[in-house]
């Protein structure tokens, strides 16, 4: 499977990972709130998406470190925010954030995902110019 036939718009906000079974919010916080966010507000942010059955779905969690990086391909261009590329496939919403943070954590650093570089680093929990990419696991029908 190649990086352009990966993806798949489900037509209801998501869009779906057809290698590894997850669908992915198209919107980031960025886009849904308008505002950045640190650690702690980013996992506040998927509980209130979940509370309010954000796109008729109630099951949102932020993204695991390996997940959030199958998403990068140098293949693929999004525009993102501040009119960069971002290496992520096009079928995301555009102007959406450069990063997205990701699993695990400890007490004072997380990692956060940089979808121009490709690369996972370790930042402070309180870095405040973060931004979560919401992710649930697609049901098998």
């Amino acid at each position: 499977m190649n990086a352009e036939t990966q993806f798949t718009d489900n037509g209801d906000g998501t869009i779906q990972d057809n290698k590894s079974g997850l669908a992915w919010s198209k919107k980031d916080s960025f886009q849904i709130e308008q505002d950045w966010m640190d650690f702690q507000e980013a996992l506040a942010f998927i509980d209130k998406l979940n509370k309010d059955d954000y796109l008729g779905f109630h099951d949102w969690r932020m993204a695991e470190k390996e997940e959030i990086e199958s998403l990068y391909s140098a293949e693929l261009e999004l525009m993102g925010r501040s009119n960069q590329i971002l290496n992520i496939s096009p079928l995301f919403e555009p102007k959406c954030g450069n990063s997205s943070w990701c699993l695990p954590f400890d007490q004072q650093g997380a990692f956060n995902f940089s979808y121009q570089s490709g690369v996972s680093q370790i930042y402070d929990q309180d870095f405040t110019q973060g931004y979560v990419r919401p992710v649930r696991l697609w049901p098998d029908d």
